[in-house]
């Protein structure tokens, strides 16, 4: 998304000093917002990830679970509300958990004081998976900076690095 490099510069700094580099996926779409209910970007996600570690939070990890069908490995954090069980999103009902890759090892995250609803996304998104970890993370509610958040992504990462 535009601006994210800048905006998301503490997360890279981050993630260097946890000894992995990083890199963008670019997404190109016609209008000023995400094309919510179609699933036009997700190739362009798929072409930029294939073979890769792939982290998304929030809107991210929405579209690298749907997207990213030949990653090595996924990192969801706090998966956006764009599924059947958000019904004051009904444009939104098109895309289903049950689409991507679910052979992809993931981590999946969710902060313990978000709403029943994300936690009940994060689960269908967990249990879609064959090959995952799930934690809760301590004391966060939907916030990528939470020291808490920023432990787990470390803990998934380093699980990774001793493979």
């Amino acid at each position: 998304m535009p601006g994210a490099e800048r905006r998301f510069q503490p997360f890279v700094d981050f993630v260097h000093a946890s000894g992995w580099k990083t890199e963008f996926v670019r997404l190109e779409w016609v209008n000023r917002r995400p094309p919510f209910g179609s699933t036009e970007i997700f190739p362009q996600v798929d072409s930029q990830t294939a073979g890769k570690i792939v982290m998304g939070f929030s809107l991210g990890a929405l579209y690298s679970h749907l997207g990213a069908k030949r990653a090595r490995h996924v990192i969801l954090g706090s998966i956006s509300p764009f599924f059947l069980e958000d019904e004051e999103e009904p444009e939104r009902w098109m895309i289903s958990y049950r689409a991507g890759n679910a052979y992809i090892p993931a981590d999946v995250l969710v902060g313990a004081l978000e709403d029943e609803q994300m936690h009940r996304r994060a689960s269908a998104v967990r249990d879609f998976y064959h090959r995952r970890t799930y934690t809760v993370v301590p004391e966060a509610e939907h916030e990528l900076w939470h020291p808490h958040y920023l432990d787990a992504i470390k803990a998934a990462l380093d699980r990774l690095d001793a493979k």
